[in-house]
């Protein structure tokens, strides 16, 4: 496997070396004749241990050591090897090319890991998996996966020389054939295995007579649950959420003093405005139709046509969706605890952080000149932005052809997020958020504009490079998340489908739909 040597010189250059998570704390208890290790996912309790191996569990917890010296009573080695296969989820497991120089490091990341050196085969091919994922990390490089409760840390640069071979298929040994003598690269490849982030073919088939082998085949190419993941899709769901990792999760404030929180809304601009009407409480409450006329009765929209869209109606569908109702806490803390202030909108948001920011391209609604304007949700009004005339027309453009509309919509709604108002509180979730919140705000574009007897289309896609280009934004600090297309029907929308088979009260949809005709006329 790898470049022959002597053995007595390879078993003194490979070490096995053992600790405990970074997070693990062991604390005896004499009164209970026990010592409780405490961590991120609870307490673990050992009772009666013996005081040796007590000892072996302190130098863990201070960094990695080797058993054989820690241990020679083969008594109170038995008890620790039971101990440790007792604990997996709280070891660390790491090759060193000496006792003091770890080379990889591989640690668990959740309660139910469990970690056994893989047994390689010479003939069968060895590939570094595609949903693994290399980054650096306080100092070193760390390889993780989705599919993974384990993630690898690479402390020395020899170790990279491991995974340089394995980016397309090949045999263990010629994987190995290029590292120094003093890399267990046997004993790290398995370890790699072990953790999924090196994957082995599948057995080959035998050939038959006359006929060469085909190429090797590996489980996660062809697996149904895997097949239609893209790595980047699958870790994004693996750590927005719980169960799969060990990092911090959600509401930490992990900024704590050094970042204030962004304003609960952007500073106004100086260029002039538009202000925008308002509609009337009792004109609603007399003329809305019903909450179920409006979910039932929307219908696709693949047009903008018939008569204008106006700034009343525009005016209208903002402050029903968007606008500040009310503002909460205090601005002399806007890095304290409670985020200084907040505000109420119509939409729901996560923590009522309200990080969306609405933008407005009009390309022929009546009573506002055609532009680009951003939405100021607490003075109710439009603010002009300069945009390039190019630029505005690709956006509109790029929006159509994304909402999949055969005409351009007199209204782009595109909406983008000011990311520090959640990542200055959450850890973890908050990118997916931002996304769930995008979604509120969406459902009640499409709920208001049915109401109203407009037509709405929610854009597949936005392109984050050309509108932060146009709006003057920085993508890394406030970049397009969704948008909404807004107008005026061009037509009755087409009937069911071919081949549609009624379900569950389909009649709905157009009671519905009469009922709102009825309404907006």
């Amino acid at each position: 496997m790898c470049p022959p040597q002597d053995e007595e010189t390879a078993s003194a250059r490979r070490f096995l070396l053992w600790s405990l998570r970074e997070d693990v704390h062991v604390e005896a208890d004499d009164g209970k004749d026990a010592v409780i290790l405490h961590h991120r996912w609870g307490d673990e309790s050992v009772p009666h241990p013996a005081p040796r191996v007590v000892e072996a569990l302190r130098r863990m917890s201070l960094g990695p050591i080797s058993l054989e010296n820690a241990i020679d009573d083969p008594a109170d080695r038995a008890e620790l090897d039971r101990l440790l296969l007792r604990l997996q989820h709280l070891v660390v497991r790491s090759l060193g090319l000496d006792q003091e120089r770890p080379l990889i490091s591989v640690v668990p990341q959740s309660r139910r890991a469990r970690f056994q050196p893989a047994l390689l085969s010479p003939v069968r091919a060895v590939r570094m998996s595609r949903f693994a994922m290399l980054r650096a990390e306080d100092g070193a490089y760390c390889l993780e996966s989705p599919l993974s409760l384990h993630r690898v840390v690479f402390h020395r640069a020899e170790a990279m020389w491991l995974i340089g071979a394995l980016s397309r298929a090949t045999t263990p040994d010629a994987a190995l054939s290029g590292l120094p003598p003093s890399v267990p690269g046997a004993e790290a490849l398995a370890y790699l295995v072990a953790t999924g982030m090196v994957v082995q073919a599948k057995p080959a088939e035998r050939a038959e007579r006359g006929r060469p082998a085909g190429p090797p085949v590996f489980a996660e190419d062809s697996d149904p649950a895997l097949v239609t993941w893209l790595p980047q899709d699958l870790m994004f769901h693996a750590r927005s959420t719980l169960g799969r990792h060990d990092r911090d999760f959600g509401a930490t404030y992990p900024m704590g003093e050094r970042w204030a929180v962004e304003p609960v809304t952007k500073p106004a601009t100086d260029g002039g405005h538009v202000t925008l009407p308002r509609p009337c409480w009792d004109r609603l409450i007399a003329a809305d139709p019903p909450l179920t006329a409006a979910i039932e009765g929307h219908r696709p929209t693949y047009a903008f046509g018939g008569e204008p869209l106006t700034d009343r109606q525009l005016g209208e569908v903002l402050y029903r969706t968007a606008r500040v109702r009310s503002l909460v806490g205090s601005p002399a803390s806007p890095g304290g605890a409670d985020g200084g202030l907040a505000s109420e909108r119509p939409y729901a948001s996560t923590g009522s952080a309200y990080e969306l920011e609405l933008y407005t391209a009009v390309n022929g609604c009546a009573g506002i000149r055609d532009g680009m304007y951003h939405y100021d949700p607490l003075e109710h009004r439009l603010e002009p932005i300069d945009v390039d005339a190019a630029d505005l027309r690709e956006l509109i453009d790029r929006g159509r052809l994304s909402a999949g509309l055969a005409t351009v919509p007199p209204v782009l709604i595109l909406v983008t997020a000011r990311f520090r108002r959640v990542s200055w509180k959450y850890t973890g979730p908050g990118y997916a958020l931002i996304l769930k919140n995008a979604g509120a705000l969406t459902q009640t574009l499409y709920l208001v504009s049915a109401a109203m007897g407009l037509a709405g289309c929610a854009l597949g896609a936005a392109d984050i490079e050309a509108t932060a280009r146009a709006l003057g934004t920085d993508w890394r600090t406030e970049s397009c998340v969704s948008g909404f297309a807004l107008g005026h029907r061009d037509e009755e929308p087409p009937g069911p489908p071919p081949g549609r088979r009624p379900a569950n009260d389909p009649a709905w949809s157009d009671l519905a739909a009469e009922l709102l005709r009825e309404t907006a006329g």
